[in-house]
């Protein structure tokens, strides 16, 4: 038999590849590169220690409308699990036809990640992804229905797990216990959408673009993010890195509509300008519009603000940004301007507050859960502490 195995590199999804391969089963691993969380490299290191075959793939711009407008909702911040985790499987399965292996298996564990792990949850990314019996999670198997698998005997249900809740500690045990694995992988940063600090940007990008592009997820990544207005943002570049960073993503022919503003003759801040009003890539003979103009000179007097005085002060015949529009230069005076003191940074004080009522309650709603439909689907949860259900009752030596 032959499994795809979705594959991140870290322990469950090791632990899934490893409990399936002493089954005899083949693995192929699959690693899913999305705009906002790339953990490529270490899925190559571990699908390398371990001994399987890797295949790394990455969502299009269909990513970003999912995100945009996910079916299933969002979590605490901006991150559709739900949505995330079936477009994964959806891939799988793609896979799984593609090289003609028998089902997709995932290091999904019941009630480890309250917000797309419970079992209604894991059941509706089965049905969801078109899976349905095909889609196997072996470290908490025995807690949930049979797949297609075990009920044809094809994979013996007897040697998965019964895994439940978030803590590591029997994982760990198993890991070394049963497939003598030395190297144990550290808890993942994870996606950067789940991140009260990076989660305003996005709310920011989602609010003024109904359907935001690939660039534009990668354009949230770099420098101090500041609106102007409704029609035009600004990223101020904070450090060299960024300033290489903006400079490759106005390279970018699908790139959104913008203007890149260098210091010319003084030490300072790089900022990118990104609004409707500036050209098209590329265009050789640009037309500043009276309302691109002032833009401009915002956005210069932004790279001031976030530039030591010293650097400018003395800069002959006042400070002076080298503008990059379309395929055209120009170089523009710019002016320190009190106002742009009051644009604010977007940053995770932005994040709206708990209504009084919603505290009063004892504590905020997960908006990611499952609609009642999908609620009322399947199982009981197994708890919220780790356990390996059976062995724990048996005395099982890895049990906690």
């Amino acid at each position: 038999m032959k499994a795809i195995v979705l594959f991140s590199g870290g322990l469950d999804s090791i632990l899934a590849a490893c409990l399936l391969k002493s089954q005899g089963v083949e693995v192929v691993g699959l690693n899913m590169i999305t705009p906002f969380h790339d953990c490529s490299e270490e899925s190559r290191k571990a699908a390398e220690e371990i001994g399987i075959e890797l295949v790394v793939r990455s969502f299009g711009e269909e990513y970003m409308q999912m995100v945009a407008h996910p079916k299933w909702g969002y979590g605490s911040n901006v991150n559709p699990c739900l949505d995330c985790r079936t477009a994964m499987c959806r891939e799988a399965k793609k896979l799984m036809e593609e090289i003609g292996a028998d089902f997709v298996a995932t290091g999904e564990i019941s009630g480890q990640r309250p917000n797309s792990q419970k079992q209604h949850q894991l059941s509706l990314i089965s049905r969801e992804s078109g899976l349905n019996g095909k889609l196997l999670r072996p470290l908490t198997a025995k807690t949930l229905a049979r797949t297609d698998m075990e009920r044809e005997g094809t994979l013996d249900r007897e040697k998965m797990r019964s895994f439940t809740g978030r803590n590591r500690v029997q994982l760990i045990s198993y890991a070394r216990a049963a497939f003598g694995l030395k190297h144990i992988p550290q808890p993942s940063t994870g996606c950067v959408l789940c991140e009260n600090s990076y989660a305003p940007r996005v709310r920011d990008m989602l609010k003024h673009k109904d359907v935001p592009t690939i660039w534009d997820a990668k354009a949230l990544a770099w420098g101090r993010r500041l609106r102007i207005d409704e029609n035009a943002y600004c990223i101020v570049a904070r450090r060299l890195a960024d300033c290489d960073a903006l400079d490759q993503l106005f390279a970018m022919p699908e790139r959104s509509r913008c203007v890149l503003l260098f210091p010319h003759n003084y030490m300072g801040a790089s900022v990118m300008l990104v609004t409707d009003e500036a050209p098209d890539f590329g265009e050789t003979e640009p037309r500043i519009s009276e309302k691109l103009a002032a833009y401009i000179q915002t956005a210069g007097s932004l790279s001031l603000r976030f530039s030591n005085p010293e650097k400018y002060a003395s800069a002959e015949g006042g400070p002076t940004v080298r503008v990059q529009l379309g395929a055209a230069v120009e170089f523009i005076g710019i002016h320190e301007d009190p106002e742009v003191e009051k644009i604010p940074i977007i940053m995770e004080s932005n994040r709206p507050e708990k209504s009084k009522e919603t505290l009063e309650q004892g504590g905020e709603q997960n908006a990611e859960s499952a609609p009642a439909e999908a609620q009322a689907e399947v199982g009981t949860e197994k708890g919220a502490v780790l356990q390996d259900t059976e062995e724990s009752q048996s005395g099982d030596s890895n049990a906690v």
